[in-house]
């Protein structure tokens, strides 16, 4: 290519460029007046709509799509796009279509010459699941106890009824069983608040007006289901709860599991039974220590929580952040008309600092603190003390490492088969920090969202009764150090971790090598 060439190359990239900036600020710069409300119609004009159309135009406004107001075209592509999917996370929907269109009011055609419509394909009236997979509960005690007890596998069978009232509601029952035949069931029925209380009412008209105030929701919950901490603690709990909980999200199933601000208010009211562990050879006797048949029996806990989250919202990344802060707290009070009486509060806050490299690829530094007081309640005499269920338990990968769950604190002289070195009892008070520095690996990898760390880790657990002692927390202050692998995941973060606990008790329950996998905080 000669010198002429070379210069009309350029020249026609550049006009090329110039075409685009030039056609950019067009399209930055025009404006649409939309109508108000949308126009929100079934996919299949034969069909009957179900959908509540002031909930879909509630959303829209949320979403932040103005209506009689003029906004660019990116404005509104955005705002259709999370609009788009906000409503499929409703469960209640094959597809979502959002379209511009010409407005066909020819008395407010010249104030507002365009209108949108949002097309709704709703899902039948029920639909039907049949799977398996592994029980969340007991994955990282299955991972990290030298093969000897196995995730616990579960057959799932649960119907949904989605959108039954037009609010984007979900009616669901649920049924599993596991490996071991240990089964349980979940009614459950959610839908926004303010239809709860009726969309013509003042409460309502009020909560409709919040930010966000369509997605508050508010869902009753039945549940039979069973605990098993056998390997840590020689027992499991037999659970029958009613709950009801308020929330700004909607279909929740784990708070922290979520990304994103998160806010709930629960009521419970659980009738529970702890059962010992069973001798193999003897049938009228337990395999289990004297402290954990001594808490057998039957206890019924009334209680009401409040948690906040922030889930990743003010970090880079929800489950490798480099830059940001993370923080929850969790406040829990259980008195009549249940018979165990106590308050349980925890926090935590979490740093990520870039130090060298671009964001999300170079080397950054991190801190996290969390921690818990439980205190009983005797409300004069109604109430019992907290039940070992309800107290702390500290250990495991992501948490503390070099230590298996529940592997530190307060622990029994003897315990049952499956926990040789004594049964864990909980605390009253713990804490757990953590510094570390991570960086992205080279090669192909730094593509993948795999992070190497190194770390230190410190934590403890103290305490049954009130008035822990400064010193006795110092005393017995665990630390670790090691390094590992992260991996961010669709279902969650995965590390592989080798620990070197550098001060341990000589009953303290230690591991090396761990495998971590969930949305643990820090």
């Amino acid at each position: 290519m000669d010198v002429r060439q070379q210069v009309n190359a350029a020249m026609e990239e550049r006009a090329r460029q110039r075409q685009e900036m030039q056609w950019a600020e067009f399209v930055n710069s025009y404006g649409l007046n939309i109508l108000f409300p949308a126009a929100v119609k079934p996919k299949d004009p034969s069909k009957k709509l179900k959908t509540n159309k002031d909930l879909i135009n509630a959303r829209l406004l949320e979403n932040g799509l103005l209506f009689e107001d003029s906004q660019s075209l990116p404005q509104i592509q955005m705002g259709v796009a999370q609009v788009v999917d906000n409503l499929e996370k409703t469960k209640c929907f094959h597809s979502v279509h959002l379209e511009v269109t010409k407005n066909e009011d020819e008395s407010s055609s010249k104030e507002y010459p365009h209108q949108l419509e949002v097309q709704l394909d709703e899902k039948n009236l029920y639909s039907f699941y049949i799977g398996g997979g592994f029980k969340h509960e007991g994955l990282e005690e299955g991972l990290n106890n030298n093969g000897t007890k196995l995730p616990k596998a579960q057959f799932e069978v649960s119907a949904t009824l989605p959108n039954l009232t037009g609010f984007l509601d979900s009616t669901r029952f649920q049924y599993t069983v596991d490996q071991t035949s240990t089964s349980s069931f979940l009614l459950s029925h959610e839908r926004p608040l303010y239809a709860w209380l009726g969309d013509d009412t003042a409460l309502g008209e009020y909560i409709l007006a919040l930010p966000k105030g369509s997605q508050y929701s508010l869902c009753m919950r039945a549940v039979l289901d069973t605990a098993d901490y056998e390997w840590t603690r020689s027992y499991k709990e037999y659970q029958r709860y009613l709950s009801c909980r308020v929330d700004n999200r909607g279909n929740v199933q784990r708070p922290n599991m979520i990304p994103g601000y998160y806010w709930g208010l629960d009521w419970s009211l659980a009738l529970r039974d702890i059962v010992p562990r069973k001798h193999a050879k003897l049938p009228y006797a337990a395999d289990a220590s004297p402290e954990i048949v001594a808490s057998s029996g039957t206890s019924l806990k009334h209680s009401l929580t409040y948690e906040l989250r922030t889930n990743g919202e003010l970090c880079n990344d929800r489950l490798l952040p480099t830059a940001g802060m993370d923080w929850f707290t969790k406040v829990e009070v259980a008195g009549p008309p249940g018979d165990i009486g106590f308050a349980k509060a925890q926090g935590g806050a979490a740093l990520h600092f870039p130090i060298l490299g671009e964001i999300g690829e170079g080397l950054a530094l991190h801190g996290s603190w969390s921690g818990g007081y439980l205190k009983p309640l005797s409300y004069n005499g109604a109430c019992k003390p907290a039940t070992i269920s309800d107290r702390f338990f500290v250990g495991g990968p992501m948490q503390l490492r070099g230590f298996l769950p529940a592997g530190i604190g307060p622990r029994t002289k003897k315990g049952g088969s499956t926990s040789p070195d004594g049964d864990s009892l909980g605390g009253s008070l713990y804490y757990t920090a953590s510094v570390s520095a991570s960086t992205s690996p080279p090669g192909i990898f730094r593509n993948y969202g795999i992070q190497m760390f190194g770390f230190a880790n410190a934590g403890t657990l103290v305490g049954t009764t009130d008035g822990i002692p400064l010193q006795a927390i110092v005393n017995s202050t665990r630390t670790s150090v090691g390094a590992g692998v992260a991996a961010s995941t669709p279902m969650g973060k995965l590390e592989v971790t080798y620990a070197w606990p550098l001060r341990y008790g000589p009953r303290d329950a230690r591991r090396n090598v761990q495998f971590g996998f969930g949305f643990n905080f820090g």
